[in-house]
């Protein structure tokens, strides 16, 4: 009896570590710059996306390591290293988040196969944004760098359903546990 009620309790505890490691997706933005090109502080510009991922080895942060996609601007960065496109390249090349704090580098660029138009972005959050294009036309960069007043926002996901299931699956065996334990006395 007492390894059946073992064997019960291990498959819960199981359970309910594996529910906990599950992947969950956050959306964050950034708004509020200064612009390099015209020397001011523009409060609507953002900067925003989702991430995706969980803190696996439970020290408090989630890194690079522990995510499945980080999305900005449409481009998931943690994903591209060979997205199926000759001309464009983009990576990740830093990632934490902790305690309510996100930190990333991303770098993105791309061009037509003779090389005649191109354009790419880097990001060092809580530093600066650099964008560029060169066309038949000229050259065009501009940055855009945080500041003090630079917001940042974001949304906590909501557990999922089988969150929920394994929380109550978990209560529900400790009940009949309890009540067995109960009854045998």
């Amino acid at each position: 009896m007492k390894s059946k009620i073992l064997a019960i309790f291990a498959a819960s505890l199981i359970c309910s570590t594996a529910a906990q490691a599950a992947d969950q997706t956050w959306t964050f933005s950034f708004t509020g710059f200064y612009n390099d090109a015209t020397q001011s502080f523009d409060n609507t510009y953002s900067i925003g996306g989702a991430f995706t991922g969980s803190d696996r080895n439970a020290d408090g942060t989630i890194d690079g390591g522990e995510i499945s996609s980080f999305i900005v601007d449409g481009v998931d960065y943690a994903n591209c290293s060979n997205p199926g496109i000759p001309y464009f390249h983009c990576g990740l090349s830093a990632f934490s988040y902790a305690h309510g704090a996100l930190n990333f580098g991303t770098t993105m660029s791309s061009s037509d196969p003779e090389g005649i138009v191109s354009r790419g972005q880097e990001i060092t959050s809580g530093v600066q944004e650099y964008r560029y294009m060169n066309a038949p036309s000229g050259w065009s960069d501009n940055t855009m760098h945080w500041t003090a007043d630079t917001r940042f926002d974001l949304t906590s996901p909501v557990p999922e359903a089988d969150t929920y299931a394994m929380l109550l699956a978990g209560f529900a065996t400790l009940g009949v546990l309890a009540r067995r334990r109960r009854n045998a006395a």
